[in-house]
C-alpha cells in the first residue's frame, strides 16, 4: 500500500530537472573554454554564405531550365496532331530528357482530357521501382484517351532507341483537363505548382506549365523533389561535413518545403492479406486502382509533406490496401472544398476524412468509423471551464473553412458568431491574437497543431457537450459506389488490435510536454520561424540555443517553391564550428560523454514512474472515447495529481455513461408519444398512413424499373430517393392532427357532433301525429265521414313515411344529386310544424351567440320542416391568410361553418359542405406549414412538396395550389392515384362505404378522363397488376371482383 503522503507532480518534474541541470551544469562549466572564436565563426560565415550561394545557384538554374522549356515546347504547336502528338514529338522530348537528366518527366494534356507523357527512367531509382521498369528500359511513354466509349491507359516501355520492349492497356479515370497544372496554365507566362503528389509516380514533385501557342491544350515538365532534394545536398558534399549541418527550405509559417535531413521513416508492419471470396476479388481486379483523397494539412490525421499522404487515415486506408490486395493511389495538393468538389465530379473514388451530418448524407455511403474525434474548444488561459457550445452564445468562434460542422453549428446555435479561416493553424492564432474567443477542432489535433507551430499559452477545454448538434464525431470514409464501401469495411472488420495499437502508437501518441512534436512537415525549430521575419537576421551568422544546444544559424531568403517568401536556414553546430580550436579538449569531451552516458539510465529510472502513469492514464483515456466504460481500470500512484486524476476519470466516465443512458430513454418517450397520439386521433382512418405509403412505393417501384418512355426520367436508383418518396407519403396526412375530429368522421348530411337527422325524424313523428290528432278531431265534427277522413289518414302517413325515407336516404350521401330530387327536397321542407317550447333556454353561451340575429319568438311557432336559419350559420372569428411562399391558392369560404338543414341535405357529392371540405382540406396545409418549418436535408429536400400535391389535378382545379399537369412530377403523380384508390377502397370509414374492386378502378378511369389522375399512372397500375396484389392484402374477399382491362388498356 502507499502511504498516505502523496508527493505533487510539480515537486517531482522539478526535482527531476533539477537533478539532471545539476549534473549537465556542472559537466559543462568545465568544458566551455572557447579559443580562436572569431575566425571560426568567419570562417562559419564564409561557408554558410558559399552553400547559400550554390543552392539558389543550383536550384535557380533548374527552376530556369525547366520553365525554358516548357516556354519552348509552348510555341512548337506543330508538334500537335488532333488530341496527340505528331510522330516526330518523341524524338524531340526524349533528346530534351537526355539533355536535362534532372527532369522526371515532359507531357502534354488536351482540353478533351486526354493525356501523353514521356517519363525519364534515370531521374532516379525509385521511378524504376515505381513503375516496373527494367534495366533496359530507357524511357516510360503513357497515353491517356478514349477508345470505344471507355477511357484507357496504354503504358510503352522504350529502350535507348525508342523501340516499344513491351506495353499494356489498362482502364483508366485520369483527366488531365481537371489538374491543377493544366487549369493554372496561361499563355503569358510558365506556371509553377507548389509541391503535391504526381498520380501515375505517386511521389512528390513540382509541375511548369504553359498553354501551347494558338490551342488549349498545355504542355508540362515535371521535378521530383527528390532531383531539387539531391541539389541541396550536392551542395553539402562540395563543402564537406555534410552529415552533421542541418539545412532546411521552408515558407513564412514554418511549413517545410525541403531538407537535407531525411523524415525518420516510419516502423513498417507486416500484413497478412485477407482471404477474399469469388466476388470481392472481381471487384478488386475490376478496380485497379482506388484513388482516394489526401488533405494538405490536418495533422497528425490526414495531410501530406511535400506531396506526400501522411496521418493515420492514409496509413490505414494504405493497411486496408495491403489487406485487400488493392492499389491505393491518394490525390493531393487541393484544399478540402476542390477535394470535395473533384469527388462529386468522380474524379475521387473515395472522400476522407469525413464527419457525417446532416448537410453531407447524401454524399454516397458512408464507411464503418476510422477514429472518434471528440469536440475540444482553445480559448486563452484564465477562462471558467466550458463545457457546452451554448457558453459560446454572442462569442466568436473560428473554424477552418469548408469544414462541415460550420453548417450543424450555424443551424443549431445560431448565436454563435462564426469566423471562418484558412486553416486551423490560422484559427489558433486568431485565438492567440484575441480576435476570436475560442477555436475548435478534437483535442489531439488542436494539441498537436498549436506544438507544431509553436502556439504556446492556450486553455483546452475537452468533451464539449454539443449534444444539439446533429453531428457524427466519428471521422468516416464516403463513396458512391456501396461495393467499394463494404469491400473496406470488410477490411476494417478484420483489422487486428495489434495493427490498430501499432497505426495509434505511429501517429495519434506523442508527448505534450516536449518542445515540438514530431512533425516532418514543418521546421523542427521555433526560432527558425520568428528569426526569419526579421531582415536584421537574414545573411548573418548567429548564436542560437536550441534544446539546450548552441547553433551557428545562417537564414537567407531563397526563391524555391511558390511565389510566397520561403527562406534556407543553416544550423551548424558549435561543438562541429569549433572543432579545429578545441582539438586540445578532445579527451575532456570523451570523458563528459561517458559521465552523460551513465547517467543516462538514472534519468530513464527517474522519470520511468510518470510515464507509465501517463501511459496508462492515456490508455483509460481512450477506453472513455470508444464509449468502453466498464473496462476503465483505476490505478493508484504515489503522485497525488495522477491518483486524483485516475479517481476523476472513473467518476466523469461513470457520470457520462449514466447522462446518455437519460438522453436515450428520453428520444424514445418522445418517439412514443408522438407516434401514439396521431394513431389515437381518427381511429376511424387509422389504417389509411398506413396503406398509402405501402401502395406508393409498389408502383413508384415499378415505374422506375418500366421501361415505357413516359417514366424514363423517374428512377428510385438510391437508398435516399426511396427514402425521400416513402417519407413524403407517411408524412402526406399528417396535417390531419389539426383537423376537427368530426369533421373527418362525418358519415352523413346532417351530421354535426351528432347525426341530426333524428332530429328531423322526430319532426315527421310530429306531423304524423298532427294528421291523427286532425283526423279524430274532423271525425268528431263530421262522423258521417269516417271512410273519407281515414283515407285521408292513410294517404297523409304514406306521403310523410315515403318522404322521410327520401330525406333520410339522401342523408346518406352519394356521388350524385339530381335536379328532381332537389325540388323534391324543397316542397317536403316546406312543410310545417308547430312548436310550443323555446328553444333559447338551457343553451350554453355559445349557442346563444349564434341566436343574437334572430327575431324574438311568440310560442307557439309554425316553423318548416326542413330550414336554413340564421343561427345555423358560424363565421370566421379571424380572417384565414397563408405565407406567399407556400403557394397556397384555395378559395376560402365565407363563413367558418354552415349548419343548416337545408344546405347540408342538398350537398351534390358526398356528406361535406363547402365549409366542411375547406376544413378537410386544411390538413393539407396543415402538413405544408408543418413540414415547412422542418429543416429537411438535401436528399430529402422534396419531401414537403411530393407530401402536400396528392390533392393536385392535371387541369389546375386540386388544391391546395391549383397546380396544373406541368408542375406535377411523376412521384407526385403515383401519390395522388394512390391516396385516391386507398379511399375509394378502404371498409374502415364510417362516412364513405367501401366500393367493389372493379367500381374503384371504374372511378379511376373516370378521374383520368376528367383529368384528376395521371392516365399513364393508371395505366401502369393496372399492367403491374399492383391492383390485385393490394386488394388481395387490404380487401375483404367479397369487395374483391373481376376486373375488365380491356376497358382500360
Amino acid at each position: 500500500m502507499f502511504s498516505s503522503t502523496k508527493i505533487t507532480f510539480r515537486v517531482t518534474l522539478a526535482f527531476i530537472c533539477l537533478l539532471i541541470a545539476v549534473i549537465t551544469a556542472s559537466v559543462a562549466i568545465g568544458l566551455q573554454y572557447y579559443f580562436s572564436k572569431q575566425i571560426t565563426v568567419s570562417a562559419s560565415q564564409q561557408f554558410a554564405e558559399q552553400v547559400s550561394k550554390q543552392v539558389e545557384l543550383s536550384v535557380s538554374k533548374m527552376d530556369d531550365t525547366a520553365k525554358n522549356t516548357a516556354s519552348l515546347l509552348a510555341k512548337y504547336s506543330s508538334l500537335i496532331e488532333g488530341h496527340t502528338l505528331a510522330g516526330k514529338a518523341d524524338q524531340i522530348l526524349t533528346d530534351l530528357l537526355i539533355d536535362h537528366n534532372d527532369f522526371y518527366a515532359i507531357y502534354y494534356g488536351f482540353d478533351n482530357g486526354d493525356f501523353y507523357e514521356l517519363i525519364n527512367l534515370e531521374t532516379n531509382q525509385k521511378v524504376r521501382k515505381q513503375l516496373n521498369a527494367a534495366m533496359e528500359d530507357r524511357f516510360v511513354k503513357i497515353h491517356i484517351y478514349t477508345e470505344n466509349g471507355r477511357r484507357v491507359r496504354k503504358t510503352e516501355f522504350l529502350n535507348d532507341k525508342l523501340q516499344v520492349r513491351h506495353s499494356k492497356l489498362e482502364e483508366s479515370d485520369y483527366d488531365a483537363s481537371s489538374r491543377h497544372w493544366f487549369i493554372n496554365a496561361n499563355t503569358k507566362h510558365v506556371v509553377k505548382s507548389p509541391p503535391y503528389l504526381f498520380h501515375h509516380l505517386q511521389a512528390s514533385g513540382q509541375t511548369y506549365s504553359k498553354i501551347v501557342n494558338g490551342t488549349n491544350h498545355v504542355v508540362a515538365v515535371d521535378l521530383t523533389l527528390q532531383t531539387i532534394a539531391k541539389q541541396l545536398n550536392s551542395s553539402f558534399e562540395r563543402n564537406g561535413n555534410s552529415d552533421s549541418i542541418e539545412a532546411y527550405i521552408y515558407d513564412s509559417q514554418g511549413e517545410l518545403l525541403l531538407s537535407n535531413k531525411s523524415a525518420e521513416e516510419k516502423a513498417s508492419l507486416k500484413v497478412q492479406p485477407l482471404v477474399l471470396s469469388e466476388e470481392q476479388q472481381a471487384l478488386v481486379e475490376r478496380i485497379g486502382a482506388l484513388s482516394v483523397s489526401n488533405e494538405l494539412d490536418w495533422a497528425p490525421i490526414d495531410f501530406s509533406i511535400s506531396g506526400m499522404p501522411k496521418g493515420y487515415t492514409p496509413a490505414l486506408i494504405s493497411l486496408l490496401g495491403q489487406k485487400l490486395n488493392l492499389e491505393i493511389n491518394f490525390i493531393n495538393g487541393y484544399a478540402w472544398s476542390e477535394l470535395v468538389s473533384l469527388y462529386q465530379n468522380d474524379k475521387i473514388d473515395v472522400l476522407q476524412p469525413v464527419h457525417q451530418t446532416l448537410s453531407n448524407k447524401g454524399w454516397g455511403t458512408y464507411s464503418k468509423p476510422l477514429l472518434n474525434l471528440p469536440l475540444t474548444l482553445a480559448t486563452l488561459p484564465g477562462n471558467n471551464t466550458i463545457s457546452s457550445l451554448s457558453e459560446l452564445n454572442n462569442k466568436r468562434l473560428a473554424i477552418p473553412e469548408g469544414w462541415s460542422l460550420i453548417s450543424a453549428i450555424e443551424q443549431s446555435y445560431p448565436e454563435i458568431s462564426i469566423i471562418e479561416v484558412s486553416d486551423l493553424q490560422a484559427a489558433l492564432l486568431a485565438v492567440k491574437d484575441g480576435k476570436v474567443d475560442a477555436a475548435i477542432d478534437s483535442q489531439l489535433i488542436l494539441a498537436y497543431t498549436a506544438k507544431m507551430f509553436f502556439i504556446e499559452g492556450l486553455q483546452f477545454h475537452k468533451n464539449i457537450d454539443a449534444s444539439l448538434l446533429s453531428f457524427d464525431t466519428n471521422l468516416r470514409m464516403v463513396a458512391k459506389n456501396k461495393k467499394i464501401v463494404d469491400l473496406l469495411n470488410f477490411a476494417l472488420e478484420n483489422i487486428t488490435q495489434q495493427e490498430l495499437a501499432f497505426l495509434s502508437e505511429q501517429w495519434l501518441t506523442f508527448d505534450l510536454n516536449a518542445k515540438a512534436v514530431d512533425a516532418s512537415n514543418v521546421v523542427p525549430y521555433k526560432q527558425l520561424i520568428t528569426l526569419s521575419t526579421d531582415n536584421a537576421n537574414h545573411n548573418r551568422l548567429q548564436v542560437v540555443e536550441i534544446n539546450n544546444t548552441d547553433y551557428l544559424l545562417f537564414i537567407a531568403p531563397t526563391t524555391l517553391g511558390t511565389e510566397e517568401q520561403n527562406y534556407l536556414a543553416l544550423l551548424i553546430p558549435t561543438k562541429l564550428a569549433y572543432a579545429e580550436g578545441l582539438s586540445y579538449v578532445t579527451k575532456s569531451i570523451i570523458v563528459t560523454i561517458l559521465i552523460l552516458c551513465l547517467l543516462m539510465p538514472l534519468t530513464y529510472f527517474v522519470a520511468s514512474p510518470i510515464v507509465a502513469a501517463m501511459r496508462r492514464l492515456s490508455i483509460e483515456n481512450l477506453k472513455i472515447q470508444q464509449r468502453n466504460y466498464d473496462a476503465i481500470e483505476v490505478e493508484h500512484s504515489f503522485i497525488k495529481e495522477i491518483d486524483e486524476v485516475f479517481d476523476s476519470l472513473n467518476q466523469m466516465a461513470e457520470s457520462i455513461k449514466a447522462y446518455e443512458a437519460k438522453q436515450a430513454e428520453l428520444l424514445d418517450s418522445f418517439v412514443k408519444l408522438i407516434a401514439q397520439a396521431i394513431d389515437d386521433k381518427s381511429p376511424y382512418t387509422a389504417g389509411h398512413c398506413n396503406r398509402v405509403p405501402e401502395l406508393g412505393l409498389m408502383l413508384a417501384n415499378y415505374a422506375s424499373d418500366s421501361e415505357d418512355a413516359y417514366f424514363k426520367a423517374f428512377k428510385l436508383d438510391s437508398d435516399d430517393k426511396k427514402r425521400e418518396f416513402k417519407l413524403a407519403a407517411w408524412l402526406h396526412d399528417c396535417g390531419k392532427i389539426i383537423t376537427p375530429e368530426h369533421i373527418v368522421d362525418k358519415g352523413s348530411k346532417l351530421e354535426c357532433i351528432y347525426n341530426r337527422i333524428h332530429e328531423i325524424r322526430m319532426r315527421f313523428e310530429v306531423l304524423l301525429r298532427d294528421a291523427e290528432i286532425d283526423f279524430y278531431q274532423q271525425l268528431i265534427q263530421h262522423p258521417t265521414r269516417e271512410n273519407e277522413l281515414k283515407s285521408a289518414l292513410i294517404a297523409t302517413r304514406q306521403s310523410l313515411n315515403e318522404e322521410y325515407e327520401f330525406v333520410a336516404k339522401i342523408n346518406q350521401g352519394g356521388e350524385f344529386m339530381e335536379d328532381d330530387k332537389l325540388e323534391r327536397l324543397e316542397a317536403i321542407a316546406k312543410r310545417t310544424w308547430q312548436r310550443n317550447l323555446s328553444d333559447r333556454v338551457g343553451l350554453s353561451p355559445l349557442e346563444e351567440m349564434f341566436l343574437l340575429n334572430d327575431d324574438d319568438e311568440c310560442l307557439p311557432v309554425k316553423e318548416q320542416l326542413l330550414a336554413d336559419k340564421t343561427s345555423h350559420i358560424i363565421k370566421r372569428e379571424h380572417a384565414v391568410e397563408y405565407a406567399p411562399h407556400l403557394g397556397i391558392n384555395v378559395e376560402i369560404p365565407e363563413h367558418k361553418a354552415n349548419l343548416g338543414e337545408l344546405y347540408n341535405l342538398k350537398v351534390g357529392r358526398g356528406t361535406l359542405t363547402s365549409e366542411d371540405r375547406f376544413i378537410i382540406n386544411e390538413h393539407i396545409i396543415g402538413t405544408i406549414k408543418m413540414l415547412d418549418s422542418l429543416p429537411f436535408p438535401e436528399e430529402l429536400a422534396n419531401v414537403p412538396r411530393f407530401a402536400s400535391t396528392h390533392h393536385e389535378t392535371l387541369k389546375g382545379t386540386g388544391y391546395p395550389r391549383k397546380l396544373k399537369a406541368e408542375d406535377l412530377s411523376i412521384p407526385e403523380r403515383i401519390l395522388v392515384l394512390a391516396d385516391i384508390f386507398e379511399a375509394l377502397t378502404a371498409s374502415d370509414r364510417p362516412y364513405k362505404k367501401a366500393k367493389p374492386l372493379s367500381v374503384a378502378i371504374d372511378i379511376l378511369h373516370k378521374m383520368c378522363l376528367d383529368e384528376h389522375v395521371d392516365i399513364e399512372v393508371f395505366k401502369l397500375f393496372l399492367r403491374s397488376g399492383i391492383y390485385k396484389e393490394y386488394a388481395k392484402k387490404y380487401m375483404p374477399v367479397q369487395q374483391v371482383d373481376k376486373v375488365d382491362l380491356s376497358k382500360y388498356l
